[in-house]
């Protein structure tokens, strides 16, 4: 799992690094759509790697808000760069999670191995 995020991570930034950081200029293009879609193959790869394995309770929640929150995204079409205000701020939420998703999902998976 390291291996996808770390290429993802890279490439896209996490954070106040990333593109669908609320605080980006790049929230509402199609460059935070691209880290959304990788963040939720990301989150979707994880979900799979334990689907038989018990325990990993923080990383499937983690993986599960992270797969809402690309899907709400671009449900909304934010990374087409909405012009309603409404849109515009019910994209903030789902961005903000997406940009903290490769640490968040690093996070989940080292609980996960220690046992939380």
């Amino acid at each position: 799992m390291e291996e996808h995020l770390a290429s993802h991570e890279t490439r896209f930034g996490s954070g106040t690094g990333s593109p669908c950081s609320t605080s980006s200029a790049k929230m509402f293009t199609a460059e935070c759509g691209s880290a959304a879609e990788a963040t939720g193959a990301d989150a979707a790869f994880a979900l799979e790697q334990i689907e038989q394995h018990e325990g990993f309770a923080a990383l499937r929640s983690v993986a599960t808000k992270l797969r809402t929150a690309v899907a709400t995204y671009r449900r909304l079409d934010c990374a087409d760069n909405p012009t309603a205000a409404s849109t515009r701020r019910a994209c903030l939420e789902p961005a903000a999670l997406i940009a903290q998703g490769f640490p968040d999902l690093r996070s989940g998976a080292n609980l996960g191995l220690r046992g939380a």
